[in-house]
């Protein structure tokens, strides 16, 4: 599993959400609010699970992962509701959103530092 490039996928939704807003669409909140959904998250949940719970740093990634999902969640919820400026501020530097995929790189380094991927 390349970890880097699983949170390069869940790095993205952001980019899917600023089209959202631009094109003033639609986003699926169920499934961009499951944690098993991405290819990270399936990995987490799958092999990753099977193969790592044991190590220090999976559940913390784990948990930081379905954090990140959950802030997702609602940023699609407020492009859904049609408060387009909402959402996009809830993108911005130093909120829930922004700490949640922080924490979901650093939390996703060590996992691949200590499980040697």
């Amino acid at each position: 599993m390349n970890l880097a490039e699983a949170v390069m996928k869940d790095l993205e939704l952001k980019e899917k959400f600023l089209t959202a807003i631009a094109a003033k669409g639609q986003l699926d909140a169920a499934i961009i609010g499951k944690t098993d959904r991405c290819v990270l998250g399936n990995w987490l949940h799958g092999e990753g699970e099977r193969k790592y719970p044991f190590l220090k740093s999976f559940k913390p990634c784990q948990e930081a992962h379905a954090a990140f999902h959950a802030q997702a969640a609602k940023v699609v919820r407020q492009i859904n509701g049609g408060e387009y400026a909402d959402a996009q501020a809830m993108l911005a530097d130093n909120t829930p959103y922004a700490k949640a995929l922080s924490m979901l790189a650093q939390t996703a380094v060590a996992l691949k530092k200590e499980a040697k991927l």
